[in-house]
């Protein structure tokens, strides 16, 4: 999850954005149309429900037309567990950024995670269904929904880490067992919520984050 200059800021992308085929641009925003469509449906029915037919019935395009951008469902569930994780960077990572490193940029990471997965409540997470349809079948939609969830988790790993440099931890916290603790306090909020549909949820899962931070803190800094 590194922020990357915008190449089309250059002179040459604006050039090389002026001689592109409207042709090109047209399908370009069609994909992505069809790509927010599946990734709309996913939420609600899964990767597994999404098909080329239902796609096209929402889109009101042929089979053929919709097939014509991806070459195969596989290629589609992929292509939304990439637009998945791009929309969860800009709404959970990037804001944390501009927090300051250590527990403030942590909780900001947490909190921003926390507020996402209470919209999903309604909605559903393909990071969560899609672990369990994808478990145990090996292939390239699994492997993008790996990727993306062991980039987050890294990326949670690194503000931990951090914390733990700036003395905000303790010298022998374990990034790991931290990150894998957070990890599970997110899980537990999507079942209770979601499924046994407890009241509590989500402030019982705060109050389980701060007791996590407390067995770590240094001496001299509090919750």
């Amino acid at each position: 999850m590194t922020v990357h200059s915008d190449p089309g800021d250059s002179p040459e992308a604006d050039t090389a954005l002026k001689r592109r085929p409207k042709s090109s641009l047209k399908g370009q925003q069609t994909k992505a149309a069809i790509v927010h469509a599946a990734l709309n449906l996913a939420t609600h029915i899964g990767l597994e429900g999404l098909s080329i037919g239902a796609l096209a019935e929402r889109m009101q395009m042929s089979k053929s037309g919709v097939f014509a951008h991806f070459g195969s469902r596989e290629e589609l569930q992929v292509s939304v567990v990439r637009e998945y994780h791009a929309r969860f960077e800009e709404e959970v990572f990037y804001p944390a950024m501009k927090a300051d490193r250590g527990l403030p940029r942590l909780r900001a990471l947490f909190g921003h995670w926390m507020a996402r997965t209470a919209i999903e409540i309604d909605q559903g997470c393909i990071y969560i269904s899609g672990a369990i349809e994808f478990e145990d079948r090996d292939g390239p939609v699994r492997d993008a929904l790996v990727t993306s969830m062991t980039l987050w988790l890294n990326a949670l790993k690194r503000a931990v880490a951090q914390a733990k440099a700036t003395g905000e931890l303790t010298p022998d916290t374990d990034e790991a067992q931290v990150t894998f603790e957070i990890h599970g306090l997110i899980l537990t909020l999507h079942y209770q919520a979601r499924f046994m549909r407890s009241a509590d949820a989500l402030a019982r899962v705060q109050t389980s984050f701060e007791h996590i931070l407390a067995r770590y803190l240094s001496s001299g800094h509090t919750n």
